[in-house]
């Protein structure tokens, strides 16, 4: 199997960086492309609510702060990789997170996702899969690496 490209959906969570870690060796390895996908999610907020313009006025300051606080993050974790010997590449989304990485792997010819497992706590943490990582796992059109 060619190993060019490589997707690793990134939020900072340490299993992100766990997932990181391990894509930045086998992009060196494999003189792979390594793609770092930061999804801020999206949040529908209930329209017909006597609040829902407030709500939307509030949430498009959120996202905005947050592609600010993802940006500069991104730089620094790319910086990081390309230091230590990786072509890396980063990418912010605003999307629904499952969607957002199957389009990504679509568009940019990913031969390989390598994803964290979870971002669970407490009770819900016994699931093996976070839904995302199950997502991702049944419906992409390349191996899924999923890091526990």
């Amino acid at each position: 199997m060619l190993i060019k490209n490589i997707l690793v959906p990134y939020d900072g969570s340490p299993l992100s960086k766990k997932a990181l870690d391990l894509a930045k060796d086998l992009a060196r390895n494999f003189n792979a492309d390594l793609k770092l996908l930061m999804v801020i999610p999206v949040y529908y907020p209930i329209s017909d609510s006597v609040f829902s313009g407030a709500a939307v006025m509030n949430y498009q300051q959120v996202v905005k702060a947050l592609t600010e606080q993802g940006e500069k993050e991104m730089k620094k974790i790319t910086e990081k990789c390309r230091e230590e010997g990786a072509k890396t590449f980063y990418k912010i989304v605003h999307d629904d997170v499952s969607d957002a990485i199957m389009k990504e792997v679509k568009k940019s010819k990913i031969d390989l996702i390598i994803m964290g497992s979870r971002r669970l706590t407490g009770v819900a943490s016994l699931k093996r899969l976070g839904s995302t990582a199950r997502h991702v796992s049944e419906h992409a059109t390349c191996p899924v690496t999923i890091v526990h």
